[in-house]
């Protein structure tokens, strides 16, 4: 355990959680979105059907989780993938309601990452990876989940600097697993430096 893990211990109940949970054995991507998952089911239950309050717990989980897989100095790309999944099997939403839930978790993984200094390009894959995994059971196509995700996290990336979005429109460009990625709001870069 890292001096900073253990100043971290105990702070916050999700973040340990995940950090716990990626102690385990069953692989990043297990760990993660099973953690996930059930942090997002126990919100979920506790906001009733307050869905505004819903979408902040649900950010929340998805902040403290980027800060959890820092700390515990997991792969950034498979730990987001199962953020992703975790996050959408735990809200138990499908069509709309999941594309409205994906955007707002990439949303909520590109400025966090941002924020804490991590692999953005890693991360917007794992966003994409983690729509792909999840699209068959959401009754969205693979297609549309990845370019949906690659839309949002473009947008929050955007709003964030230039550099960043270059990143983020480097990180999809051809195919993820076996995906073509489409962005479908192309806009001309911001000139801004990064802020």
């Amino acid at each position: 355990m890292t001096p900073a893990t253990r100043s971290r211990k105990g702070s916050h109940p999700i973040r340990d959680g995940i950090v716990q949970a990626l102690r385990g054995s069953g692989g990043i991507f297990m760990e993660t979105s099973d953690a996930v998952s059930r942090a997002v089911t126990d919100a979920v239950r506790d906001a009733g059907r307050a869905t505004g309050n819903v979408g902040e717990r649900i950010a929340e989980i998805v902040r403290a989780s980027i800060h959890a897989i820092e700390g515990a100095g997991a792969d950034a790309g498979h730990a987001v993938k199962g953020i992703t999944v975790g996050v959408l099997h735990g809200s138990r939403t499908s069509g709309q309601g999941a594309a409205r839930i994906l955007a707002r978790t990439a949303s909520t993984v590109v400025r966090e990452t941002l924020r804490r200094g991590g692999d953005l390009a890693q991360a917007t894959r794992g966003l994409v990876r983690g729509a792909i995994h999840s699209s068959q059971e959401l009754g969205i196509e693979a297609a549309d989940a990845a370019s949906d995700v690659a839309d949002a996290a473009l947008d929050a990336a955007e709003e964030i600097s230039a550099t960043a979005a270059a990143k983020v429109r480097a990180a999809v460009e051809g195919s993820i697993d076996g995906v073509r990625v489409m962005l479908r709001r192309h806009r001309p870069a911001p000139g801004s430096p990064m802020t």
